[in-house]
């Protein structure tokens, strides 16, 4: 990747920018559409950890009536079945089709740098908010960011200004958390194939089923991703 050029002046394309278009991206985008924010989203798809970090095996771990959008219901919320990570994601489409927030939505589009470009930096607090602005009012009628975009995996980076960014990243993104461990204590001095959960998500069906056959199989972490993988390995072994 290039060099990002400083006299590259940016380009003004909106008030608002929002970096992600995951779930939390698409139900943002939907609440702020009468300020046509541009939507950064890193992927060819909406959707985040429901089309990028799933399982064959995953689904959702309450009930759908728990996990809907109150202005746009699950067409079949009675179903006492949890949805499959299928569904979740057949699901935010529709619920991006119908509000049509796919407009505002430049897929491949990843942000590599954000810098604040306010005339009185020492006005905002931590988060980034002024402290003597309403929040009925966010817009302050002036560049305050910077944001810098690669599209394509090209080496060019396009810079964009807005007035105001909302960051959609989530916390289970596309950074492995590897647990650390004691010195000479840890994958170096393991003799087996270690692999963490987000490159396992990467494996179709029978890539994953030949993986995990006949194996022994530690998972390390007991969140979801950990829970589903256990599950994954007693399906690939049924019957040994």
């Amino acid at each position: 990747m290039s060099m990002i050029n400083e006299n590259n002046h940016p380009k003004i394309v909106s008030k608002i920018a929002i970096i992600g278009g995951g779930v939390s991206g698409i139900a943002i985008a939907k609440q702020l559409s009468h300020h046509n924010p541009i939507v950064f989203e890193a992927t060819n798809s909406i959707g985040g950890v429901w089309k990028h970090c799933t399982y064959n095996s995953t689904k959702l771990q309450s009930h759908r009536r728990d996990y809907e959008f109150t202005d746009f219901p699950w067409p079949n919320r009675d179903n006492p079945d949890f949805p499959t990570h299928v569904e979740v994601l057949d699901y935010l489409r529709s619920y991006a089709k119908h509000f049509d927030v796919i407009k505002n939505i430049r897929f491949n589009s990843k942000v590599v740098e954000l810098r604040f470009n306010g005339s009185n930096p020492h006005k905002f607090g931590g988060v980034g908010l002024p402290h003597d602005l309403d929040y009925g009012n966010l817009l302050s009628g002036e560049s305050m960011w910077d944001v810098a975009v690669q599209t394509n995996d090209s080496d060019n980076i396009q810079w964009y200004s807005f007035e105001f960014v909302v960051l959609c990243l989530g916390k289970n993104g596309d950074i492995p958390k590897i647990p650390m461990f004691p010195r000479k204590k840890g994958l170096e001095v393991f003799k087996g194939k270690v692999m963490h959960s987000l490159d396992y998500s990467k494996l179709d069906q029978d890539d994953a089923n030949q993986l995990l056959k006949n194996k022994k199989v530690v998972v390390v972490g007991f969140k979801k991703s950990g829970i589903d993988l256990a599950l994954e390995c007693a399906q690939a072994n049924q019957g040994n």
